[in-house]
């Protein structure tokens, strides 16, 4: 016994010593860390992997609030902290820190990379990443809460390739832990996540329900309520709840764009608003608010979110008895996509909605002299082709983002 309590002691004994050591690190690298990255261009981020005040797990925490201050602001620049964050923890020597605090330093770096990946759709390098975290941790039963963190990335990043069955169980499995570690804002941001699969499964009903409770359950901070309107608003377009869908939109794209400064964010919510317009029958107007949105996702690099703009103009397009326009726009999307090297599902249904449109334009050239049997077939490719459209919206390949809200 006597001896059990000197063990206890001196592993309490280097709990406080190790918590000292990294609440001093947090202090110095408060400022330090903005400050040493500031004048390096983003491609040469890397050069600062060995740079002596990058090795304390206080700069691996300042590098990682930058990831998610930049991951809605600037994506690129976000992946390049990201990397160098991988980069420095993978470096440090193995006893650099107590073995949780060296796994946890790791995992948390890997976990911010998964989630920068994961937002420029490259889903498969973001799951091996996350996976790599998940390793780190899971020997480690003192880091059960990250644990359940890094899962639930996983799950958000499984639902992207229609792993549904898995996102949801991991979904569940983290909300039972955060709940355990009564850690209710992430209880609260997992319900978020339980409604986005039924909303990735078009059970928009159920969705909005869950999304509408979770906004009355209490009150949620500013990103969780933008966040919560914007998809309470795009589940409202399915149901054909224009009204409502128009006020939480409108809602959502002034809190992520005044309140928040969220341009990315700000970008999704006004996509939404696009598509709004769109089923409205505005289509000009519609097309309009999309086609500057569009332009900036690509600016970013955000190639799968470019393409849902430009699935939105189609629609408009093929409304508006334009498949020239709308055949053009998306063969540049197929280019864009192949160049990405983005999900093929999403490369071929494209390719497939190019040459229903191309069939529907050789119809309509037909004589008048045929017009009711045009007329009659070019309305079934029409909808054949919404129906691609939707396919990628929500499918496999494009669909809506939900919000990154998980730290």
């Amino acid at each position: 016994m006597a001896k059990l309590r000197k063990i206890n002691a001196l592993l309490f004994a280097q709990y406080q010593a190790t918590a000292a050591r990294l609440g001093a690190e947090r202090v110095d690298s408060a400022k330090t860390v903005e400050r040493l990255l500031q004048p390096i261009p983003r491609e040469s981020l890397w050069t600062l992997t060995d740079h002596p005040d990058l090795q304390t797990a206080g700069a691996l925490e300042k590098l990682a609030g930058l990831v998610t201050h930049h991951l809605n602001r600037d994506p690129q620049y976000a992946l390049a902290i990201a990397q160098l964050a991988v980069s420095v923890a993978d470096g440090l020597p193995d006893n650099t820190y107590p073995k949780p605090v060296m796994a946890q330093i790791r995992a948390i770096a890997l976990k911010d990379l998964g989630k920068v990946t994961r937002t420029l759709a490259r889903h498969q390098e973001s799951i091996e990443i996350l996976l790599r975290a998940v390793a780190l941790l899971q020997d480690q039963p003192t880091l059960g809460h990250d644990l359940a963190l890094v899962r639930l990335h996983l799950a958000l990043t499984y639902q992207e390739l229609d792993r549904f069955t898995e996102a949801f169980t991991l979904t569940r499995d983290s909300k039972q832990i955060f709940a355990a570690h009564s850690d209710a804002h992430m209880v609260f941001i997992a319900g978020i996540t339980e409604g986005a699969l039924l909303q990735r499964l078009a059970r928009f009903r159920e969705a909005r329900e869950t999304y509408l409770l979770l906004l009355a359950s209490g009150s949620p901070d500013t990103e969780s309520e933008a966040a919560l309107r914007k998809n309470i608003g795009l589940c409202s377009i399915e149901l054909g709840d224009f009204i409502e869908a128009e006020s939480n939109l409108a809602e959502s794209i002034r809190l992520y764009m005044k309140d928040l400064g969220q341009p990315i964010e700000t970008l999704r919510a006004q996509t939404g608003y696009g598509r709004l317009l769109i089923r409205m029958g505005e289509i000009e107007h519609g097309i309009a608010q999309l086609k500057p949105v569009r332009r900036a996702f690509l600016r970013h690099s955000m190639i799968e979110e470019a393409g849902i703009c430009a699935l939105e103009i189609i629609e408009g397009l093929l409304t508006r008895n334009k498949p020239q326009d709308a055949e053009r726009l998306a063969r540049m999307v197929i280019a864009e996509f192949s160049r990405a090297q983005l999900n093929q599902r999403a490369i071929t249904a494209l390719g497939y909605l190019s040459r229903t449109i191309y069939r529907r334009r050789t119809l309509q050239s037909l004589s008048s002299t045929m017009y009711a049997t045009t007329s009659s077939r070019s309305e079934q490719i029409r909808s054949a082709s919404f129906c691609g459209v939707r396919q990628l919206r929500f499918g496999g390949g494009g669909r809506d983002r939900n919000s990154d809200q998980i730290a």
